[in-house]
C-alpha cells in the first residue's frame, strides 16, 4: 500500500465509524472506504455478529442518501444493524467497525 493511501485511511479512522442510534448501530461505512457496502460485505458482517453471540435475528440495511445544499452535493453510505432479540452493547459497536475497517482495507475509492 502506497504511503498516500495509508495516510489518507489514518485521516478517515479519525472520523466517527460507528455509534448507536434509536437501538441501532450507525457505520459511516461511505468515510472509509468511498462506496456502498457489497451483498457478500453485508452477509459476512451477519456471520460475525451471529457467531459473537449478537442474537439470531437482525436487520442489516445499507443506504445511500444524497444531501444538497447551496454550494455543496454529499453521497453518504451508511449500513445500518438492528438486533431484534438483544440490546445494542459495545462488542456490537466494535464489531461493526472492525468489519468496515477490513472492508475499506480490502477495497476503497479515493475521493475525487
Amino acid at each position: 500500500m502506497d504511503r498516500g493511501k495509508l495516510s489518507s485511511m489514518a485521516r478517515r479512522n479519525e472520523l466517527p465509524i460507528t455509534f448507536a442510534e434509536d437501538g441501532s448501530v450507525v457505520v459511516n461505512f461511505g468515510i472509509l472506504s468511498g462506496r456502498e457496502a457489497t451483498q457478500a460485505e453485508l452477509d459476512r458482517l451477519a456471520r460475525v455478529l451471529r457467531q459473537a453471540g449478537a442474537g439470531t435475528e437482525m436487520t442489516i440495511s445499507a443506504e445511500r442518501r444524497q444531501d444538497y445544499a447551496p454550494g455543496f452535493e454529499g453521497v453518504v453510505h451508511q449500513v445500518h444493524v438492528t438486533l431484534a432479540d438483544s440490546p445494542i452493547t459495545r462488542l456490537v459497536e466494535t464489531i461493526c467497525r472492525e468489519w468496515a475497517l477490513s472492508c475499506a482495507e480490502d477495497r476503497s475509492v479515493e475521493p475525487l
